[in-house]
């Protein structure tokens, strides 16, 4: 119906943790850094009970985990790792691991991602049953006042 919204989020800049919000059935880009290539990177989400693998580059090849492969792409030119149709249990912490070609650990980039309802959808949503609630009793309204002006005359 409405097409879904893509956010754009660069956790390439910061040495914290950045917060990304996306809405729920969109699209993200996570820029984690500008280019990948040469680099091995591995990429895990945290989950109270361990950690998951995302996906891991090494000698210029991705290796997505299967349960994320339909929706999850990492892009080596630009470093950015792309989520389509985003879920609620997408949210978390993402840690990206960051090696030279060499297998040296360069850094760690945290992206706490936070997936957020579609508002825009909701308001439609709230507005067209308003609309629709106050056709009907205007209508009422109407055959009411028709009904009585019929008895009366």
């Amino acid at each position: 119906f409405f097409p879904a919204a893509e956010t754009k989020c660069n956790a390439s800049a910061t040495q914290n943790t950045s917060l990304c919000s996306v809405s729920l059935g969109g699209s993200v880009y996570i820029q984690v850094m500008t280019n990948a290539s040469g680099h091995l990177l591995k990429c895990n989400k945290k989950l109270p009970t361990g950690t998951v693998k995302v996906f891991d580059l090494n000698k210029e090849k991705v290796t997505i985990q299967e349960a994320l492969r339909n929706r999850t792409q990492f892009f080596i030119n630009n470093g950015t790792l792309k989520i389509t149709n985003v879920e609620r249990n997408d949210a978390g912490l993402y840690t990206i691991e960051v090696f030279d070609p060499n297998g040296v650990f360069l850094r760690e980039v945290y992206t706490e991602l936070d997936v957020q309802e579609n508002i825009l959808l909701i308001w439609i949503i709230v507005c067209s049953a308003v609309g629709v609630l106050i056709v009907v009793v205007i209508s009422c309204c109407v055959c009411w006042k028709v009904r009585r002006n019929k008895k009366s005359g």
